[in-house]
């Protein structure tokens, strides 16, 4: 019983995406997160094309933003 209970909490497990702001830059990073809370998001670690290892301070949020919900449509030109 508490394996089949346990596979519901694990199977209802969503992944969501973060948006994060870079402390004094205009840099937007977007983050996936498997569990936890956005805003628990204090530092991201990322590489430059030199292989650079950089750290950026940035304050997150999970708000969905009209911006992530853009319809993009296909372009008409392959139609014809």
């Amino acid at each position: 019983m508490l394996v089949a209970g346990l596979m519901v909490v694990t199977s209802c497990t969503k992944e969501k995406n973060c948006r994060c702001s870079v402390k004094g830059s205009q840099l937007v990073r977007i983050i996936t997160l498997k569990g936890g809370s956005c805003k628990n998001i204090y530092y991201v670690r990322h590489y430059d094309a030199l292989d650079t290892m950089y750290y950026d301070t940035v304050f997150c949020t999970d708000y969905p933003f009209e911006a992530d919900s853009l319809v993009v449509y296909p372009n008409h030109e392959e139609e014809e």
